[in-house]
Order: C-alpha cells, then sequence, then structure tokens
C-alpha cells in the first residue's frame, strides 16, 4: 500500500516537471513585450484590437475608433486595473490643427473615455498624458484612418507573411512588410535624408507605381513626414551603381539625433492603404519607457558625397559651355543622329575703342631779316661820274 502511495506521488511529480517543461517562453520581437495575460485583460475591457504601450509604472491601453471614440484602460505593474485617481488628455494632430480631447472616467466601466475627430488622414498624430496617482505618462499614437484597429490587423497580416529576422535590403537598409509591399528603409545618419524603396518577392526593387508613403516618428520629437519620389538628378551615380534606376524609390528628411523609439508606416496605393509599426506584434505591449529597444534605421551612406561630386560636374560642364549654345537638326534620321556634330558656337563680339588722341604741331616761327644797303659818299660820286660818261 506504501509503495503504491509513493508510486502515485512520484507519477505526479513527472508529470508536473513535464508541464513545466513544455512551457517554454518564445523569445520577444524587436519592441514586443509577450505578457498574453495583461494584454487580453486590456482587449476584454476595451474590445478586440486594443493598441497597449508598456510604461515604467504599467501599461495603457487604446482603442481608437475611425469615428474619433477612444477608450483607454490603464492597468498597474501587477497587470491589475486601475480606476482611481487616474485622468489624461488627448492631443489631436491633423491638417486642420490642434485640438485638445479630454479623457474622462466612465464610473460604470472603469475606463478613460474620449470623443475626438473623425480619423481621415493615411496618419494622425495623436499625443496623450494620463495622469495616474499624480505620476504623468506621455506618449504618442500615430494612429491610420481604420483606428487602432486597422493598426492591430495589419500587425498579424504581417506576421503570416514572414521575413527572416535581420534580414537587410539590397542598400543596407531594413525591410518592413506594409499589407501587399515589402519595402526597404534607410536614413542618414549625417543628413537625416530617408529613403524608402519598393522591393519583389526577391527583394530587388521595383517600380514605385502610385505609392503614397507617410511616416509617424517619435523620437526627440513626434513627427509625421510624407514622403516624395525621388527626382531623378541628384543620385544617378549612386542608384545605377546599386541598379536600381535613378528615381526608384521616395525620399524625405526626418530630425534624429539616435535611432527612433517608434515608426509607423502607411502606404496607400490604388485606392487601398495599409500601415505597420515597426517591430510590432498583434497582442502584446508595445514598450515606450527609456529602456525600451529602438528602431535601428540609421545607417552611414555615400549619398551625400555622390550629391556633391554630381552637383560640382554640373556647375563645371555649364561653365565650359556657352550659354548661347544652338544645335540644328538636319532632316533625316542621319541628320538627327550626328546633332552633336551641328553644334554651332558663335564666336563673341569683340569691340575695341580706340583711344582719342589730339595732336597739334606748330609751325616754327621763321624771321628773315631785309637786307641793309648804305652806299659811301664815294660810291655815290663813282656812281653818279659813270653815269654822265655814259650820256650823249
Amino acid at each position: 500500500m506504501k509503495i503504491t502511495k509513493v508510486s502515485g506521488v512520484l507519477a505526479l511529480l513527472l508529470i508536473a516537471a513535464a508541464a513545466a517543461c513544455g512551457k517554454s517562453e518564445q523569445p520577444a520581437e524587436a519592441n514586443a513585450t509577450v505578457e498574453v495575460t495583461a494584454t487580453a485583460t486590456a482587449e476584454s475591457a476595451i474590445g478586440e484590437g486594443a493598441y497597449v504601450e508598456e510604461h515604467e509604472s504599467g501599461k495603457a491601453a487604446f482603442n481608437v475608433a475611425a469615428d474619433g471614440n477612444v477608450k483607454a484602460a490603464v492597468t498597474g505593474p501587477d497587470g491589475k486595473p486601475i480606476r482611481e485617481d487616474v485622468s489624461g488628455t488627448l492631443v489631436w494632430k491633423d491638417a486642420s490643427g490642434e485640438k485638445t480631447v479630454p479623457l474622462t472616467l466612465d464610473a460604470k466601466t472603469g475606463l478613460l473615455v474620449a470623443a475626438g475627430p473623425k480619423l481621415e488622414a493615411d496618419l494622425t498624430e495623436i499625443g496623450y498624458t494620463l495622469s495616474v496617482a499624480g505620476k504623468p505618462w506621455n506618449g504618442t499614437l500615430h494612429v491610420p484612418a481604420g483606428g487602432t484597429a486597422e493598426l492591430f490587423a495589419n500587425a498579424k497580416a504581417s506576421a503570416e507573411l514572414g521575413l527572416p529576422e535581420g534580414k537587410l535590403g539590397p542598400h543596407g537598409g531594413r525591410i518592413e512588410i506594409v499589407g501587399d509591399d515589402r519595402l526597404e528603409l534607410l536614413v542618414d545618419e549625417v543628413t537625416g535624408e530617408v529613403r524608402v524603396y519598393v522591393l519583389d518577392a526577391d527583394l530587388k526593387p521595383i517600380d514605385l507605381g502610385e505609392r503614397k508613403i507617410t511616416l509617424g516618428v517619435v523620437a526627440e520629437a513626434p513627427q509625421v513626414v510624407v514622403l516624395a519620389p525621388a527626382v531623378a538628378t541628384a543620385d544617378v551615380a549612386a542608384t545605377a551603381a546599386a541598379g536600381v534606376a535613378a528615381g526608384a524609390y521616395l525620399t524625405g528628411k526626418l530630425a534624429l539625433a539616435a535611432d527612433p523609439l517608434k515608426l509607423t508606416i502607411a502606404v496607400r496605393n490604388a485606392g487601398r492603404s495599409a500601415v505597420a509599426l515597426c517591430g510590432y506584434r498583434a497582442g502584446a505591449a508595445f514598450a515606450v519607457h527609456a529602456r525600451a529597444p529602438r528602431v535601428k534605421v540609421r545607417v552611414k551612406t555615400d549619398w551625400d558625397v555622390h550629391a556633391r561630386a554630381l552637383a560640382h560636374a554640373d556647375l563645371k560642364a555649364k561653365a565650359d559651355i556657352d550659354p548661347k549654345v544652338h544645335v540644328h537638326a538636319g532632316a533625316g534620321a542621319a541628320a538627327k543622329a550626328n546633332a552633336k556634330a551641328n553644334v554651332h558656337v558663335k564666336a563673341p563680339s569683340i569691340r575695341v575703342t580706340p583711344p582719342s588722341v589730339n595732336v597739334q604741331i606748330k609751325a616754327p616761327k621763321i624771321s628773315i631779316p631785309k637786307p641793309s644797303f648804305k652806299a659811301s659818299a664815294s660810291a655815290r660820286a663813282s656812281a653818279g661820274a659813270g653815269a654822265k660818261i655814259g650820256a650823249h
């Protein structure tokens, strides 16, 4: 009987040990904090699709609907909801300006609620300040037009597509899956220039099409930047070296002294939109405290060197060529092919005005004295005698 009891106890211990071994923790991705219990509690309180941010003293869960209605729940470090001595405000920023919306505590549900403007932009910046037991919790959300539910759904869809962790793009940039697109994103660590390439399944750059890309960044200060297609002049050499046609990326400028805490990417193409928060996994809290990992996007590039070299070459070429250059194409294909040979450079017209010289030459004054004739008395007498002798 004793043996049977001992055997039973050993069996139970073995079963418990096996169960404990089976509970292996999955590694957290980038900024994802895996705490299903806390997240599930927040979702059950404010609805599916809640977005949760982790602070030093607890978590704040938000459900922002497309119509602007907001529900928020605050939990402490132990995961228990905080429903007393808690309040807050939201600052809505969109094209029309800023609007401050108060968060008020609903006594029935224990949730903080607010009614903000309708979400219409690809990304709307919503800053929040929560007062929890007299201590401020601050943060910034970049929410798509579909609300946090869209952010949550896109995170789930991106996870299903999968991408090797740490895989870099052909230009050495971070790769993110946004909807059906694979994007490569990198920021010059000196100038703050950002470039986004669209990649195919083999991670090769493809045509941008009609894509519009908006970035929501949380760093030293929050910012929303709409990228523009690159002008195919400043980086011809660099893009050609990478095997990419000039202008095959979108670009903009970010004010970053370090890698950002959060980076949200919204893509609109052919009437469809998609969004991704880099490092976010649906069902996990996103860390925003001082010890949170950063989104690695800043890299060292030679874009500025290429740009300056091309600009210098362009200026030199313009300096060497007279602006009055006329290209005359004759009739026929041969004339078009030899258009460069038919360049006539008109010599500059030079007009030299001779100096004005006024030379005056005065003739020398010449004075000739008249001869003086003086005859003596004897000479006069001889002359008179001769005259008489010769007279008849």
